[in-house]
């Protein structure tokens, strides 16, 4: 197989932006920045949407502090499986952002519990696949009015 031959964005400590991937032109584009890693301190751009640092909301994704710390110490990306959590929270933030029409209302939406999420804050659920197919399937049902 072939490899792109675009350099993706790729970060000056190997990894990608979160900033790039929220640009990415394509979800081959995006699936070649998850597969190599985000950039720790590219998260802290993209936390601050929800008012918190890179660390806590990598920690909130089920990254251990440890583990970011290390990394942004070392200057490494984060792993494949971290950075998927951070992609499954933009994806959320865009369909979101669908939902409501507006990017307030939806980051609020993502960080208050949802009732039909049963009291869940839906950000939190992201650090899994089903807890993240739960969350879109409430903005779905949100959409299309089946749900509060």
């Amino acid at each position: 197989m072939q490899e792109p031959a675009a350099a993706y964005s790729v970060a000056e400590g190997g990894g990608a932006s979160v900033l790039a991937y929220l640009h990415a032109g394509s979800a081959l584009e995006r699936d070649h920045m998850v597969r190599g890693g985000f950039e720790p301190a590219s998260l802290d751009a993209f936390a601050s949407r929800f008012s918190r640092s890179g660390r806590s909301l990598a920690q909130l994704l089920g990254v251990a502090p440890a583990t970011y710390d290390r990394r942004v110490r070392e200057g490494k990306p984060l792993s494949q499986d971290d950075s998927d959590r951070i992609a499954r929270l933009i994806e959320a933030e865009r369909a979101a952002i669908r939902v409501f029409g507006d990017e307030d209302a939806a980051r609020q939406w993502l960080a208050s519990p949802v009732p039909v999420l049963e009291g869940a804050v839906p950000i939190s659920l992201l650090a899994t696949t089903p807890g993240h197919q739960a969350v879109m399937n409430a903005l779905r049902r949100i959409m299309a009015g089946t749900a509060a």
